[in-house]
């Protein structure tokens, strides 16, 4: 299936909705934690667990998992995790595989994540069958299986987990072991979206951009562009940027404010933002003209192998623009483009030659 997200941070916040046991002091200790007043939640279950209270212990273990209180205690949280697990509580097998798909406080080992996601997941725990269904996918601790990736990111989706509904809709736009389905996707991606998922609302706002699953339209693609970018997203910092430059969306034609964002994506590293951010610089759109910017901009690009910008550092090489004029470096970057694909490179090589 290839990789659905680069995944790594699975047992943060969305992983800490802990189901809570039926004695009030623990109902008191769930609300604490949910003010993120760790320090008053630690002191209302620590007793619970001392206990037995699988739920609490559960509590404990994610506070000191994650130093929420300043400490970070893996083995006692690893101790209370197994407690809790041994009395079968799905949230705590779910994370304990999560410890030992990252490695927290132990040696990574995926294979044994898988065993635990499984006992979360039988038991139908949301994050359990889309962190199960991850890894499938992925071929990380078993062998890669579009199909068994698509029972339990479904199965977590019909749940209403946002990333397993933001993965599943990957599978559906990506024809993962089954026929490609741009509405299937649009619409997962709109569940995962509605409920805060920036990737989701990226993809989104690519699928009105586009039209693929949905009708076209450049206004709701500013929509969800929008709320990822608010949220970091670079993929959307970017397209929102095109989308100031061009003046489409209801947008207005800003080339300053189009700079503004390849600006945020580009410093997250973004190479296509990088390379039109670099553009700007040579063309003087919405900044002043520089065409050493231009070229350092192009060179970061071209570093993580982005073919455009590998073709455009050929061009200020065969002009002598923010560089010495250098035709053995135009070709040698030219060639590096062309070797990807990249059309614009192969006339120039055939130009030249």
């Amino acid at each position: 299936m290839g990789a659905i997200v680069n995944f790594r941070a699975i047992f943060l916040a969305a992983s800490l909705v802990l189901s809570v046991p039926s004695l009030a002091w623990s109902d008191a200790a769930q609300i604490a934690f949910d003010n993120e007043d760790y320090v008053t939640a630690l002191k209302l279950w620590e007793p619970l667990a001392d206990k037995g209270e699988a739920a609490a212990q559960y509590g404990v273990a994610s506070i000191f998992l994650n130093g929420y209180t300043g400490v970070e205690d893996y083995a006692k949280a690893r101790d209370l995790l197994n407690k809790s697990a041994d009395q079968n509580y799905a949230l705590a097998q779910n994370a304990i595989g999560d410890v030992y798909r990252l490695g927290l406080g132990t040696e990574e080992n995926p294979a044994e994540a898988v065993l635990w996601y499984r006992k979360a997941a039988e038991q139908g725990l949301a994050r359990a069958e889309r962190n199960l269904g991850f890894l499938y996918s992925n071929g990380i601790g078993v062998e890669e299986d579009d199909a068994q990736a698509l029972i339990w990111l479904t199965k977590g989706a019909d749940q209403g987990d946002a990333l397993a509904q933001y993965y599943l809709a990957n599978v559906y736009a990506n024809g993962y072991g089954v026929e490609v389905n741009k509405a299937a996707a649009a619409a997962l991606y709109r569940k995962s979206a509605d409920q805060g998922n920036a990737d989701a609302q990226n993809y989104l706002g690519y699928a009105y951009e586009s039209g693929e699953g949905v009708e076209q339209s450049d206004k709701e693609a500013v929509v969800w562009y929008m709320k990822a970018a608010e949220q970091g997203s670079y993929r959307s910092q970017m397209s929102l940027g095109n989308m100031y430059l061009e003046g489409r969306g209801g947008l207005p034609k800003d080339p300053k404010k189009a700079v503004e964002f390849y600006q945020l994506s580009a410093d997250q590293g973004y190479s296509v933002a990088l390379d039109n951010l670099g553009l700007q610089y040579a063309a003087g759109v919405g900044v002043d003209k520089d065409y050493k910017k231009a070229m350092e901009l192009f060179q970061l690009a071209a570093e993580q192998g982005y073919a455009a910008s590998q073709y455009n550092i050929g061009v200020f090489y065969n002009v002598g623009r923010g560089v010495k004029k250098d035709m053995k470096k135009a070709l040698h970057w030219w060639k590096l483009a062309a070797d990807q694909g990249n059309e614009l490179a192969k006339e120039a090589l055939e130009a030249n030659q």
